[in-house]
Order: C-alpha cells, then sequence, then structure tokens
C-alpha cells in the first residue's frame, strides 16, 4: 500500500482561517531552551516551544502528540507520534519525512512541518530559516542548526554552554571555571584587568547564564582558514527584556572561544 501524503500547502489554505484566531494570541519571541538540531537533513525544534510559540495548546501522552488551536478547540490541529512518520493535520492523513525524535529527554518535531500545519510560511534564506504569517504581521528568523562536528556546530556548542542551555548531563562538570573557560586568553586578559585578579571567580559566581529564559540562534558563519568565526543571537531574560547578543570566536588549540562580546540591540 502506498503511503498516504497530503501537500501542507493545501493543507495551509484549507485551514488558514480556522487558525487565525489562535495565531492572533502568538508571536512573542520564538525561543529555545534547548536548541534544534539537523537530522536526516530536516530542520527539527523541540516540541514545546514552537508550537507554543504558534499559539497551540499541546498535549503530550506517552509519545503522542496533540497541537490544538485553543483552549477550546475540541478536535486537534496536529497529531503526532514519536519514532513514527504517521501524523494528521486538521484530522486528515500526513506522512512525515523525519518522524518526531526523543533527543536528551526532549521531544524533537521537524520545524516545517509543525510551521506550515498552523499556516506559517517557511523560506529558506542560507544558513537560516524565515517563518512567517503576514496577515497576522508574526515573523522569526532562525539559524538552520549546522553539523555538530562542523566548526560552526562547535560554536554552537559553546554558545550553548554560555547560556547554560545545554542538557544537564553535557554541562562540564568536570572544569573547575566552566563558565571562564569559554574565554579565549586574550579575552581573559582583558577582563582581568577591567575587573581585577579575582575575575575568574566573579564570572563564575555572577553568570548571567542562569536569568535567560531562552534563545535563538539568528545566524552564524566562520571565517576562511576557519581560525575565526561569529554568532548573533536573540536573548530572553527572566525581567522579560529581550537582547541580541553578537559573539566573535577565535580558534585555539582547545577549541573555539570567545574572543569579543557585545549588545546590538535591545527589544522590551
Amino acid at each position: 500500500m502506498g503511503q498516504v501524503r497530503t501537500n501542507v500547502a493545501v493543507l495551509m489554505v484549507a485551514t488558514s482561517l480556522l487558525v487565525t484566531g489562535a495565531i492572533a494570541q502568538a508571536g512573542g519571541e520564538l525561543l529555545f531552551d534547548v536548541q534544534p538540531v539537523t537530522l536526516e537533513g530536516r530542520t527539527m525544534v523541540p516540541l514545546r516551544p514552537i508550537f507554543e510559540w504558534l499559539g497551540a495548546e499541546v498535549t503530550y501522552d506517552e509519545g503522542h502528540i496533540q497541537a490544538f488551536r485553543s483552549e477550546e478547540a475540541i478536535a486537534p490541529q496536529v497529531e503526532l507520534w514519536v519514532g513514527s512518520t504517521r501524523a494528521k493535520i486538521a484530522e486528515l492523513p500526513y506522512e512525515l519525512d523525519v518522524a518526531p525524535q526523543l533527543i536528551h529527554g526532549r521531544c524533537f518535531v521537524p520545524l516545517r512541518f509543525a510551521a506550515e500545519s498552523f499556516g506559517v510560511w517557511v523560506e529558506a534564506e542560507g544558513r537560516r530559516m524565515k517563518l512567517s504569517l503576514p496577515q497576522e504581521k508574526i515573523e522569526a528568523v532562525m539559524a538552520i542548526p549546522p553539523h555538530p562536528q562542523a566548526h560552526l556546530g562547535k560554536i554552537w556548542r559553546v554558545i550553548e554552554r554560555w547560556y547554560d542551555v545545554l542538557p544537564a548531563e553535557e554541562m562540564a562538570e568536570d572544569v573547575a571555571m566552566p563558565h571562564w573557560a569559554l574565554y579565549s586568553p586574550e579575552m581573559q586578559q582583558r577582563v582581568i584587568e577591567q575587573v581585577g585578579e579575582d575575575a575568574p571567580s566573579q564570572i563564575e559566581q555572577h553568570w548571567g547564564g542562569r536569568e535567560v529564559r531562552g534563545i535563538r540562534i539568528l545566524d552564524g558563519g566562520v571565517e576562511p582558514g576557519a581560525m575565526a568565526g561569529w554568532v548573533e543571537v536573540v536573548v530572553a531574560y527572566l525581567d522579560e527584556s529581550v537582547k541580541v547578543h553578537h559573539f566573535v570566536f577565535v580558534r585555539d588549540p582547545s577549541g573555539w572561544k570567545v574572543d569579543d562580546f557585545e549588545v546590538t540591540d535591545t527589544q522590551q
């Protein structure tokens, strides 16, 4: 028997009037406390952040995922099953290219499917993807996750450690001062000159990553020769402020290190 596959674009048109009410309640910052990954060529995102950004009510029961347009909705807009390519959109069958997966104990779903099933357009722009619903003036840009073994993928891991959004089992517990160790020797020296010799202990004691609600990596790149790179990140704090941070990286024998950091924009 052939696979059942319904065109998502057709379903977008069929359901756009139904989801507008839910989408109108969304549109805040799209944030991740665990970062997206690329799996079998597809961008996978944590289940709850993406659906809640879309204004959906999400339930998860032993691998059965349901996303409702609103609290009042009786039938789910989307149904998924962990490990299965079988899915439904507005109760119509759909066959996924990549099944939802459990990664570090969190459920990840295909980004394009999750967004388009709620009427959001997804456009690839080089290293980035733009998610937009123009009629509701909702838009978010996010970087496409690089391969974890690529230089940019290794830089992403440093960013995750910087904001303490790595899975708990991957935090560097065996390093005496794990956050200070993220700085390049040159940046460490600059900080010591500004703060004093106790700068390392002050950095660890007052590390700002603990105050972060979530982040979204916007873009990044590695210079020819792979000795320098950069990353731009949206960061939301517990006090509801949202900032854009720009990092400059250098690579030394021990790996990629932060060599400079600045706030390029602030939102309230």
